[in-house]
């Protein structure tokens, strides 16, 4: 099972970074073999509403930035990252994370729209070099 993510957390606010959003959040045998998953997976087969906080479609296919504003929303169940409200927030946010990307030398810093190339020519200038994915 791989679903890169990177996060940050302060005591106000949480940040997810969804790496992979475009692909569906990978389903470990035991996860779904659990009584939760079989419950939104079979409500969802019979068109029936869910009683969960997330529709399978949104389980699967996660947005590409999450912040949750954990003294409003302890549940973290609404997303506000494209709240413009929450902008200064999670722009603050990226930059920490961003910062935090750097100094642990994080492979994904350039993710999911390039790769980091820090080898050979570009060993002492390390470049995020575009993968033309259409994610950038």
């Amino acid at each position: 099972m791989y679903y890169p993510m990177r996060s940050v957390r302060t005591s106000n606010y949480k940040l997810i970074h969804n790496l992979n959003y475009k692909m569906p959040y990978p389903i470990d045998q035991d996860f779904y073999l659990s009584s939760t998953f079989l419950d939104i997976l079979n409500r969802t087969r019979s068109k029936l509403p869910t009683k969960w906080s997330k529709t399978l479609h949104q389980y699967y296919y996660r947005e590409q930035w999450e912040l949750y504003d954990l003294r409003n929303d302890t549940a973290e169940l609404v997303n506000v990252a494209y709240k413009p409200e929450y902008r200064t927030t999670l722009n603050s946010l990226k930059s920490l994370l961003h910062h935090w990307q750097n100094v642990t030398a994080d492979p994904w810093i350039c993710g999911p729209g390039a790769v980091l190339e820090n080898s050979g020519y570009y060993k002492y200038q390390p470049q995020c070099m575009p993968l033309d994915n259409e994610l950038m």
